[in-house]
């Protein structure tokens, strides 16, 4: 597999992989295959709201959409069944995705994302993965990469703690295209984000830990929806693992958000390491996989 297609797949097993035991406490639980119908009613295999938007980002860049439009997919992925696995209207959507979308259904698309502390859900960060490839294929970078990424975080989430961590998550995705390993990409996210802080000082406190992320326990690491939370369960999971499998499987058995920190997770190890070191079935069971690996095409198509 390419590069792209490495991440692509690597995020959307690593969802599959969480949402059978979603909203679970950590250590109730142990899973080595691909299952089904735990959390949620779906076979084995199914992929949730991470991939679903991930995948409609994806053909938005392809055909060079206006964020309108993808505001418009995105309603049509909730309410209409829009590249969701089965055709029917989304079985997960987080509150704070909802909230925006049924306004956008109801009103119009005009209306705006919450920006409140409390709207720091991870719902941006889980869909910025094709943000982040494209914006390293078109060599978007500095000052323009930070409102590039900003632009679309701030389409669900509209706080500016969002923004910096999809911001980090996108730098460390372009080491890692570069060549670099998870603890130098993370190491140059860290430096890139320290000067990026001092335009929002009071931001600071919140990245703190992601300095010596990889040395704390694994008790110390929190696997909540809030982004943070998130961000820092994603790289303590890639920093103590060897390989793509034993990172999405440190990342879903964090317990609580499993589908998308095992997503985000699953993303980064796949441009990480040369091959997703999983059963050749895994793929096979994936819903829509000749659709899947169809976008993934037109996608690298596009960035050459």
């Amino acid at each position: 597999m390419s590069n792209i297609s490495n991440a692509i797949y690597g995020f959307t097993i690593g969802d599959a992989f969480g949402v059978p035991v979603e909203f679970l406490e950590r250590d109730t639980y142990q899973i080595e295959e691909m299952i089904g119908y735990g959390s949620w009613d779906v076979p084995a295999a199914t992929w949730s709201d991470d991939s679903a938007m991930m995948f409609i980002t994806m053909n938005h860049l392809i055909n060079e959409d206006n964020l309108n439009q993808l505001k418009k997919a995105f309603c049509d992925w909730a309410y209409r069944g829009y590249w969701t696995f089965n055709d029917e209207p989304a079985f997960d959507v987080g509150i704070t995705i909802r909230e925006v979308i049924n306004r956008w259904e109801r009103i119009g698309l005009h209306e705006l994302a919450k920006s409140d502390e409390f709207s720091n859900g991870n719902g941006a960060l889980m869909r910025i993965l094709p943000i982040s490839l494209w914006a390293y294929g078109k060599k978007i970078q500095g000052e323009e990469l930070f409102l590039f990424v900003k632009e679309y975080a701030e389409l669900t989430h509209g706080h500016i703690r969002s923004t910096l961590c999809c911001y980090h998550y996108t730098l460390v995705v372009h080491q890692l295209l570069e060549g670099s390993s998870i603890a130098d990409s993370i190491r140059y996210a860290n430096e890139a984000l320290t000067k990026m802080l001092r335009q929002f000082p009071g931001e600071a406190q919140y990245f703190e830990r992601l300095f010596i992320i990889g040395d704390f326990p694994r008790d110390d690491i929190a696997s909540s929806g809030y982004v943070i939370d998130t961000l820092e369960a994603v790289y303590w999971s890639l920093l103590n693992s060897s390989n793509y499998y034993e990172a999405i499987h440190k990342a879903v058995h964090l317990g609580k958000d499993t589908d998308t920190i095992g997503a985000l997770t699953g993303g980064l190890a796949g441009l990480a390491y040369d091959t997703l070191n999983i059963p050749n079935h895994w793929l096979n069971m994936l819903p829509k996989q000749s659709e899947i690996q169809e976008l993934i095409c037109k996608f690298e198509k596009v960035l050459k």
